[in-house]
């Protein structure tokens, strides 16, 4: 019996044939994995800024003077980078400060409940806040989910967590006023 098993056995040399095959096809679909992590990403940077500059043109519209400044004024997905990106409201000196940049990772889980692409911070301050230095800071995450993605935020001190949209941005620039 065990004489009739090697001779049915694939050879060694059939085997690694077998298994570079295997790699082969394991690296282009995480060769494809990662190029559609990389477009979600620029996409996530895209939609960040347009729901910045949806606010900043909300509030802009319903003042007399348009305070409120976004910096940089346009976005666009190309112009995302793996490294840092910032973008910064601006009203009179009061700011909200948003950095996020690429995980090290496709898809990381450390530090939010779900998978996320992108990963960052929003800041709030004025300069009372600054002369006391204390700076509130709050993560941000773009997750991506089988009808999209999101960025949502989550506090550390509260545990508060939730979608970053018009509401949030609203909450944190009543706080510097």
């Amino acid at each position: 019996m065990g004489a009739k098993w090697r001779q049915n056995r694939p050879d060694r040399l059939t085997r690694l044939a077998r298994a570079i095959e295997a790699i082969g096809d394991r690296d282009r679909r995480l060769i494809e994995e990662s190029a559609q992590v990389d477009q979600l990403r620029s996409r996530g940077a895209a939609d960040l800024h347009g729901i910045c500059r949806v606010f900043v043109e909300k509030i802009n519209g319903r003042l007399t003077d348009g305070a409120v400044l976004l910096d940089p004024p346009s976005f666009a997905e190309h112009n995302y980078a793996d490294g840092p990106n910032l973008f910064q409201i601006n009203l009179r000196g009061r700011l909200l400060q948003i950095e996020f940049s690429a995980t090290d990772q496709l898809y990381e889980t450390d530090d939010f409940k779900r998978p996320y692409v992108l990963r960052g911070t929003v800041r709030s301050f004025n300069q009372d806040l600054l002369q006391h230095n204390n700076v509130d800071e709050q993560l941000i995450f773009y997750c991506p989910a089988s009808g999209g993605a999101d960025w949502y935020y989550f506090d550390e001190r509260t545990y508060r967590t939730g979608h970053v949209g018009e509401d949030y941005l609203i909450t944190e620039m009543e706080r510097l006023l």
